[in-house]
């Protein structure tokens, strides 16, 4: 059969019953996984046409990134700590002057650091200006990816940015009707509204609409500062929402830090899915040590899932130092070693991911018929030296530097750490001078407290 065989390596399945394979074999065919097993017993079984040496590599299914604004990789780290009007002194003057080219080469640049550090799929926020530029950049990158457009309808300005709430739903329903013309199938696109406060009740419902004629998920960042932008004393209930008909497991709300007991039962009995930002968090001060209910959703069934935010939050898109981070931020704040034990947040890296992105049946863990997204890990680095407690070790030790190779719908786009098919170098110095041309036409200025000489 035409294939290609991944040989030798240490396959963590993340299926049901966990299974982590010592001298494994994961054949490929087509996109798809075909089957996974020893390699001794699949060589039995199968042939193959292409062979792959992974002996003294640790396999592991694809990490799934529920929540990235993706242009803002081209305006990393601008905004100074100690200014609390980043959204409407930073950010709305960046994305309303953001042409094509800018989002073309952020998205090269967001995609090929998730890609480096072991993220096959993502869902970006819902801010993007040019989807069509996006797109393309994608279909170079080879990502797996769930496009959304910025879409509010109560803000009065920028004008550029004005939408009308007729306006904001047209507007998704071209971008998901452009994107099912791509053809592409690792490209989707969903209603992805801005949220907190920004849009109305007809808004809401008419995106929720859309997304269920489509079969499609619907998501908005909730419930994320205090005092909050949704309003001037509090954040809207989600009894409210429940009204409106909004809540449903095809809707993914990001942030969620402020929540009541009475609401997280109301996410359960919904099914609704959670996207955790915890650097994100930090960085914006939003006090999830003292009101984050993330371990209380986790026990009460629900999907919660892990995201970077932008590169104006966490400033990073590597999904490995978010597992880092929650795997031992919840031990502290609870005073409870128990808490989110490292198998569980591995889990919401991959198939929590999954499932908030309702790709559950196709993406998540390494299993015969679902897509062939997997990460290796080189394991010749101090790092995985000694291997006891393979799953500790991936959550708390391993860095990015130990990953080799990455695989997307069965096609290799890392080598040896370097991107298939694209000049990384010319990446990088595209996005360097786009940046500074960005800045003059927003007016915008880095503000350095040390000087630059």
């Amino acid at each position: 059969m035409e294939g290609t065989l991944l040989d030798g390596g240490l396959v963590i399945t993340m299926d049901p019953e966990r299974r982590m394979i010592e001298d494994g074999g994961v054949l490929i065919q087509g996109d798809t996984i075909f089957a996974v097993g020893k390699s001794a017993s699949i060589k039995e079984q199968f042939t193959w046409n292409e062979r792959m040496d992974t002996r003294g590599h640790v396999i592991l299914p694809g990490f799934v990134e529920t929540h990235i604004h993706l242009s803002e990789h081209i305006v990393r780290s601008l905004i100074p700590d100690d200014d609390r009007e980043w959204l409407p002194s930073w950010l709305v003057p960046i994305y309303s002057a953001l042409n094509p080219e800018d989002e073309y080469y952020a998205t090269l640049l967001a995609s090929m650091e998730m890609l480096k550090t072991g993220t096959t799929t993502f869902c970006e926020a819902g801010t993007c200006m040019h989807p069509d530029a996006v797109a393309d950049a994608l279909k170079k990158t080879g990502m797996r990816g769930i496009l959304g457009r910025w879409t509010w309808d109560l803000p009065p300005g920028p004008e550029r940015m004005k939408q009308t709430t007729e306006q904001a739903l047209q507007s998704n329903q071209d971008l998901i009707s452009l994107v099912k013309g791509l053809d592409v199938e690792e490209i989707q696109a969903w209603p992805l509204l801005l949220g907190m406060g920004t849009i109305s009740d007809e808004l809401l419902v008419g995106a929720k609409r859309l997304a269920d004629d489509n079969g499609l998920g619907l998501g908005f960042m909730h419930a994320s500062n205090i005092p909050s932008l949704e309003t001037e004393t509090q954040i809207q209930s989600l009894h409210h929402f429940e009204k409106l008909g909004i809540l449903a497991p095809n809707l993914k709300l990001t942030h969620m830090v402020y929540v009541e007991d009475h609401e997280i039962d109301l996410l359960r009995d919904h099914g609704v899915k959670i996207t955790h930002c915890p650097t994100a968090a930090m960085k914006h001060s939003k006090g999830i040590c003292k009101y984050g209910r993330f371990p209380e959703m986790v026990e009460k069934g629900i999907c919660v899932s892990l995201g970077v935010d932008s590169a104006n939050s966490s400033d990073h898109a590597n999904m490995l130092r978010l597992i880092h981070l929650v795997v031992q931020l919840y031990k502290d704040f609870r005073m409870d070693q128990s808490v989110f034990p490292a198998e569980s947040v591995l889990e919401m890296a991959t198939l929590r991911g999954a499932e908030a992105l309702l790709m559950e049946k196709s993406i998540g863990s390494i299993e015969p018929g679902k897509k062939a997204d997997f990460v290796l890990f080189n394991r010749n680095h101090p790092e995985w030296h000694p291997l006891i407690n393979i799953a500790n070790n991936l959550a708390y030790a391993v860095t990015d530097r130990s990953i080799d190779r990455v695989f997307v719908a069965g096609k290799l786009v890392l080598d040896q750490g370097k991107m298939v098919g694209i000049d990384e170098n010319k990446v990088f110095e595209k996005v360097d001078e786009l940046a500074l041309k960005l800045l003059e036409r927003a007016h915008v200025s880095p503000r350095l407290k040390w000087p630059l000489v």
